[in-house]
């Protein structure tokens, strides 16, 4: 399962989370979301990624950052 199938599932299990009644609350301790959020970090681990992807992998020097230059008014 690739990392977008991961994410979609693990945001289905959280949208459906809820609580159960009858018959399907004999599962209700079995946190779907936990078990996505666990692969999701197993799947990141083993191809060396980082936890958050906003996080920049080496930031870029000063002199390399684009000037913008200041417009008129």
């Amino acid at each position: 399962m690739d990392m977008n199938e991961l994410f979609y599932r693990h945001q289905m299990a959280l949208m459906a989370t809820r609580p159960l009644h009858g018959a399907s609350a004999r599962h209700a301790d079995f946190d779907l979301p936990g078990h996505y959020a666990d692969r999701i970090d197993a799947y990141r681990a083993r191809r060396g990624m980082s936890k958050y992807f906003a996080e920049p992998a080496c930031p870029a020097p000063p002199d390399a950052r684009p000037i913008i230059p200041h417009l008129p008014n």
